[in-house]
């Protein structure tokens, strides 16, 4: 009796010690024993999963920049040294420093042709650079004249007559006021402002522009200016944008606008304009061509831009000056 009152006691304590220890891991997993165990796990995966390499790394964490585009140093014009060299053989030291440009510039020689238009600038330039005793200028610009009305006076084959007996050292071109017309071109006539006229009209001034260089003379295209009929306007524009993307084309002629330099601050036709602080009338009464005060304004303006383009040792002996 006494035995088996001992042996249930034993099994009532088994029970309660059972009882004790699922309340313990209960408590023990709602404690967190399970968030470590799986925080464990995953720092044991950690220390074994693969370290990314130095390489990896930049490839996500990095923003690659672009490499600056390298730079190529500016080779000299081998048409212009062509030039200058020719122009240094025969005498002409059109580059040599300005402070002493007049005593020694050797002897050069600046042809200047064109229409009445060339001739308006020629009279505005000739007596600016006269300081220059050994620089000769010579003017050939004749009246009514332009590359449309060849058949009146041919500019490629009388330019190329000039280059041959004067050989100059620079060639200024303005001409175009009387090309707002048909040109007859192999028998065709071809209609102003139309593509086959347009083609045909770029085509001489190419030619001509390349005949001066290959001379080994400096060029200057000078472009239209700014005149007062509306209509007659419009067709000198069109001749300028062709003046202007063609004559550039060759490397050793440079082209100038006169569109926007003979015009107000807001762009319009102006027959005044301030010239060394006082307003003077530069335009004459057609609208078209200078009175002698607007030929002394494109006579410097056009010598200033021969200096800087061509960087040759010329100035004007009394600028006339612009302000706007």
């Amino acid at each position: 009796m006494t035995q088996a009152i001992g042996t249930k006691a034993i099994e009532r304590s088994k029970r309660v010690f059972r009882i004790l220890l699922v309340s313990i891991l209960s408590v023990l997993i709602g404690s967190g024993f399970t968030l470590d165990y799986t925080n464990q796990a995953l720092a044991k995966q950690a220390e074994q999963a693969p370290i990314a390499s130095a390489t990896e790394t930049s490839s996500i964490a990095t923003v690659t920049e672009p490499e600056p585009t390298p730079t190529t140093p500016a080779t000299p014009d081998p048409v212009l040294a062509a030039i200058q060299a020719r122009q240094t053989a025969s005498g002409c030291n059109l580059h040599v420093d300005p402070a002493v440009a007049v005593k020694s510039l050797g002897t050069c020689k600046l042809l200047l042709v064109g229409d009445s238009l060339g001739n308006n600038l020629g009279y505005g330039m000739i007596p600016q650079l006269k300081g220059y005793k050994s620089l000769k200028f010579v003017l050939k610009a004749k009246a009514s004249t332009g590359l449309s009305n060849s058949w009146f006076y041919n500019w490629e084959t009388n330019l190329k007559s000039y280059l041959r007996t004067e050989k100059p050292n620079i060639v200024v071109v303005f001409l175009g006021a009387n090309d707002r017309q048909n040109m007859k071109v192999g028998g065709q006539i071809l209609t102003f402002g139309t593509s086959k006229w347009k083609t045909a009209y770029a085509a001489s001034v190419a030619r001509m522009t390349k005949m001066a260089t290959d001379s080994g003379a400096y060029l200057l295209w000078v472009g239209l200016p700014n005149c007062k009929p509306y209509n007659y306007n419009k067709g000198m524009e069109l001749i300028s944008a062709i003046y202007a993307k063609t004559v550039p084309q060759n490397h050793g002629a440079r082209y100038i606008e006169l569109h926007n330099f003979t015009s107000d601050a807001r762009g319009n036709y102006t027959q005044y304009q301030t010239v060394n602080g006082s307003r003077l009338k530069t335009r004459g009464d057609d609208g078209i061509h200078f009175t002698a005060n607007g030929q002394n304004v494109i006579g410097t303006y056009a010598i200033t831009k021969l200096a800087t383009l061509f960087k040759v040792a010329i100035k004007s002996n009394y600028p006339r000056v612009v302000t706007k």
